[in-house]
């Protein structure tokens, strides 16, 4: 089998898919739900509730103010308790829409089974009703960087799109969610991309997917055996192969200038999560309202790929999986490299949460960090192709000239860099902070 991948850089850490042969299964509604308001990169959204409103599953809680915005719909019947401010999974403070369910305890499988297929004419759908069809049902990407579909989906009209990348890659230790999808929901996730496909002339699809998930591969090739435009594109196991820059690299042999997007060569990506949501969006007439999330951990005896509605707390996975709650001292939100530290089990699951994982202080060491030694790894493994030691020292000094700027925008954040310094440098922290000192300054 011919793997492709990313030239530059790289790393491999251990994988620990510890949950990748377990089925999707179905949580409960939960005694209580937070729903965040804003689930995405953007113009925050207009909340129209307000305490004491009852709402059924489907209405929309905060409505996108602009191109630029993301719906929010509720997830459940049940009715506001209150709008609050909260701490997010990654830590941040936002404002959030409390509901009480009107029936706790019920299998969300139950849930679903009760909205109504309908069968779509894929080859009459207009272009502008499937941007706007996306856009009501308030989709983002599922990956996690949360950026509104419908405007990914609508590239300027100068920029003329050959290619659809399907990112079934999923490097990030520990996750499986979209594993999980690509083989249980792999006739879906087909019939998504066919909407996808009608938005561009004579689009080429390719379906990344990582080596170590030969199943999700052998699955859709089965898929789309009979789809002439549809190609399964097996990947070296490398991190971050799921990168959108590094991806269409692998797959095209195509460089993203730097500061610029994957549509400037042609190019646009999707996560295998939301393609699931656009299937279900057209078929079911149902907007984002619930997600496939990976629980596992070195604290957690039994892992899985859970799926549950949208604004559901920790402390309901934390309780399902049976984990002993003073075993957990980090709580990450997404993988162990691109994740962040969250700190309250009553935050929620939003539409970017692809896995939730508990770590004892085994898995995590606090060494202080030491001088720079010069040896170069950081830079050898940087995917980007970034003189990383140089730039972080540049922001530590608070020297953030024109060039290291253009440095500091460049990167992905994957987290190469700091996973093999020796010196044990928070050198993806300084990125990060320097990025901060930017978006200051404009």
């Amino acid at each position: 089998m011919l793997l492709r991948t990313f030239k530059r850089g790289g790393i491999h850490p251990p994988e620990e898919k510890l949950s990748a042969d377990l089925a999707i299964e179905y949580g409960e509604i939960p005694g209580s739900l937070l729903v965040p308001v804003n689930q995405h990169i953007g113009k925050p959204c207009n909340v129209l509730v307000k305490k004491g409103t009852a709402v059924k599953r489907g209405d929309v809680l905060a409505e996108a103010d602009g191109f630029v915005s993301s719906n929010v719909h509720a997830p459940v019947d049940g009715k506001v308790q209150k709008i609050l401010n909260f701490p997010q999974l990654g830590g941040q403070i936002k404002e959030c829409i409390q509901i009480t369910p009107d029936n706790p305890g019920e299998s969300y499988q139950s849930v679903l089974e009760g909205d109504t297929f309908q069968e779509v004419d894929v080859d009459g759908l207009d272009r502008d009703e499937i941007r706007k069809t996306i856009a009501k049902a308030g989709l983002v990407g599922m990956g996690g960087a949360g950026f509104p579909t419908h405007v990914k989906l609508s590239p300027p009209p100068d920029k003329t799109i050959d290619t659809l990348i399907i990112n079934g890659a999923e490097c990030e230790p520990y996750i499986t969610a979209d594993h999980r999808l690509m083989i249980e929901k792999s006739d879906e996730l087909v019939r998504g991309i066919k909407i996808l496909q009608k938005l561009f002339d004579d689009v080429m699809i390719y379906i990344g997917i990582e080596e170590n998930k030969a199943d999700a591969i052998e699955t859709l090739e089965q898929a789309t055996k009979d789809e002439v435009k549809m190609k399964v594109i097996p990947l070296k196991t490398k991190y971050p192969q799921g990168g959108e820059k590094q991806l269409i690299k692998a797959v095209l042999n195509r460089e993203v200038p730097s500061k610029g997007l994957p549509m400037d060569v042609g190019v646009i990506v999707q996560n295998v999560g939301t393609l699931k949501a656009i299937y279900d969006a057209f078929f079911y007439q149902r907007p984002l309202m619930e997600r496939v999330v990976t629980v596992s951990g070195n604290v957690v005896k039994r892992a899985g790929n859970i799926l549950v509605p949208i604004g559901t707390p920790v402390s309901y996975l934390i309780e399902k999986y049976e984990i002993d709650k003073s075993r957990i001292k980090r709580l990450v939100s997404g993988g162990p490299m691109m994740g962040r530290t969250s700190y309250s089990f009553e935050s929620p699951v939003s539409k970017t949460s692809s896995a939730v994982l508990f770590f004892d202080d085994s898995v995590y060491d606090t060494r202080d960090e030491n001088p720079c030694i010069r040896c170069g790894n950081c830079i050898a493994v940087c995917p980007m192709g970034l003189p990383v030691a140089q730039v972080t020292e540049m922001i530590k000094a608070n020297n953030v000239t024109p060039d290291i700027k253009n440095y500091i925008m460049d990167c992905i954040e994957c987290g190469s860099c700091s996973y093999v310094c020796p010196a044990d440098r928070r050198l993806v922290h300084w990125m990060r902070f320097g990025k901060n000192i930017i978006n200051r300054e404009n």
